[in-house]
């Protein structure tokens, strides 16, 4: 899906399960030989002993007594809700709105016009789940983890996370004010918004290397791969690399496919488990199209690497097909459906996949078989104080600020805490190169643009790329 709005990815789908076969039988009770008195004093028996006799019980009470009249769906719509909701699963909601929309969008690869925020929703907070690679939010100082709590001047509740999703995304060119928390300490960023694909598949080369970029796995990624793979000339770009880092997921069908391209027809892809039944999922020649690869990617990885993204990179690393570079993945080993009952529409964990070799990643990821340590610009932090910074100040921010102008190469090896003359100079030095009043002091608006230049520069400084660039595989 999805920009800003929950991470619906997690391997939603609206196909059947492998192998499931889900029958509705309806029967009259006439054709059982229920006569008239019979048929009343059954379904009484029925109602009585009905699992769901408190939920009608309730539902009758509030249409009868509640001092306003209330749409039967307000009431239906609810009780899924929280039936949902009792699962203590994230991954587990009724879709509605713009949320439901966004699934959608993932299951028919649609475009939409966003600032590129994934949203998930955990302990009662929205928070930031992921980010649309070379989105404005990418590119901006917001990262996964953080707490949305304002949208210009709407207050955030994980109750309306449909309504969050409309305000942030808008009219394509328009601009959007978010206020976020990172250990406790709030902010805001003014992003523009921007047209984004649904599943951003690009390609690119560099020297003898094809890099192709996998965003998020949706109904259009196989048949983008594919298209993509058959146009490469391993003698011009004999090295092909992957990179699905901060790939958050999407469709799970899709992910098996891509997986099946690179895969001999046989092996196996991944192991699901449901409450009903037990499957290995092999590559074939159906599941891949008739299509074959012989290449053999080096997929860049890190611990925004979640779900689908987890299912093709496991498939091919244990067929010994691929290798890995980066840092671990996220670790999300279960697996979601969309369903729909009177026009709502909700999806809910039915099963946990395993890994070829049989391993359940839930919570600890696969480790890449290069480690690489991510760019410094990645784990920056935000200034504590909102005081203007100027020449003789100590303390962490100075500590913070040093660290971001050494990160942007203004600055090289002078983590004093002390705000001096070399510190002030590198300063008036970004100042400049940014088009800012050369004082030599940082205001929130130097603030705001070190975030925003640091955020540019982690979209190119990649140091799990040049690692796999390197590598003689």
């Amino acid at each position: 899906m999805k920009d800003e709005e929950i991470q619906t990815s997690a391997n939603s789908k609206k196909v059947k399960q492998p192998n499931r076969k889900v029958q509705f039988v309806l029967t009259s009770l006439v054709s059982l030989g229920i006569g008239a008195g019979g048929t009343f004093a059954y379904m009484s028996y029925q109602q009585q002993h009905s699992p769901l006799a408190p939920v009608e019980k309730m539902y009758y009470q509030l249409q009868a007594n509640y001092f306003k009249k209330i749409p039967s769906k307000t009431l239906q719509d609810g009780a899924i809700k929280g039936m949902l909701n009792s699962l203590n699963d994230p991954y587990s909601l009724q879709l509605t709105g713009q949320n439901q929309t966004d699934v959608n969008n993932v299951l028919e690869g649609s475009s939409y016009s966003g600032v590129g925020i994934q949203m998930k929703i955990a302990d009662g907070k929205v928070l930031v789940d992921s980010l649309v690679r070379d989105s404005p939010a990418a590119k901006s100082n917001i990262k996964p983890g953080d707490q949305l709590i304002k949208v210009n001047d709407y207050q955030v509740s994980p109750d309306h996370l449909d309504q969050v999703v409309e305000k942030v995304r808008g009219k394509n060119g328009s601009k959007v004010t978010l206020q976020l928390k990172r250990d406790n300490r709030v902010f805001k960023v003014t992003l523009k918004r921007t047209s984004l694909k649904q599943s951003m598949l690009s390609v690119r080369t560099q020297g003898k290397a094809t890099i192709i970029t996998i965003s998020q796995f949706d109904s259009n990624t196989a048949k983008d791969l594919k298209a993509t793979l058959k146009k490469i000339n391993p003698q011009k770009t004999p090295k092909l690399i992957i990179d699905l880092q901060d790939n958050p997921g999407g469709v799970m069908s899709d992910a098996l496919t891509c997986a099946a391209y690179f895969v001999p027809n046989g092996k196996t892809l991944m192991q699901y488990q449901s409450r009903q039944e037990k499957q290995v999922i092999k590559s074939s020649k159906k599941l891949a199209g008739g299509y074959k690869t012989q290449l053999k990617p080096i997929i860049l990885i890190n611990k925004n690497t979640a779900s689908a993204s987890e299912i093709f990179t496991a498939a091919l690393v244990q067929n010994k097909r691929a290798v890995t570079v980066g840092q671990t993945t996220y670790g999300k080993g279960t697996v979601q459906e969309v369903g729909t009952s009177q026009q709502t529409e909700y999806k809910y964990t039915v099963a946990k996949w395993l890994t070829p070799n049989g391993n359940w990643i839930n919570h600890q990821g696969l480790k890449p078989t290069y480690y690489v340590k991510p760019s410094p610009l990645a784990n920056l932090s935000l200034f504590h104080t909102k005081t203007t910074l100027k020449e003789i100040m100590t303390g962490l921010d100075i500590v913070i600020l040093q660290q971001y102008l050494e990160g942007l190469g203004f600055l090289t090896d002078h983590l004093t805490g002390i705000f001096d003359e070399q510190t002030k100079q590198a300063v008036i030095a970004f100042q400049k190169a940014n088009s800012l009043p050369a004082t030599g002091e940082v205001n929130q608006n130097t603030e705001q643009e070190l975030y925003f230049t640091a955020g540019q520069k982690l979209q190119n400084d990649n140091p799990a790329l040049k690692k796999a660039l390197s590598l003689n595989y």
